[in-house]
């Protein structure tokens, strides 16, 4: 039996470049109803984000974050727009 591939996303909220309006924010909330998740990038490592979710905080790598983003995407939860 072959494994699927997991679909890994071309742009997170915190990747630079054009068009990328939220790149500069401390962190990345996504929504589904009453559930939030919560992306920060850890600021001593690059390659480590800090994932906060159900009131758990974990410390997962940069390619996790990035694979975690895309799966919640695909679960139905939308990124919140730049706060005010």
């Amino acid at each position: 039996m072959a494994a699927g591939r997991e679909k890994y996303p071309e742009k997170c909220p915190w990747d630079f470049g054009p068009n990328q309006n939220q790149s500069d924010q401390s962190n990345w909330v996504m929504t589904n109803g009453e559930d939030a998740v919560i992306f920060a990038k850890n600021k001593e490592d690059s390659n480590y984000f800090y994932v906060t979710q159900n009131q758990t905080l974990k410390s997962i790598l940069a390619y996790q974050a990035r694979l975690t983003f895309q799966k919640l995407l695909d679960k139905g939860y939308k990124l919140e727009g730049r706060a005010s």
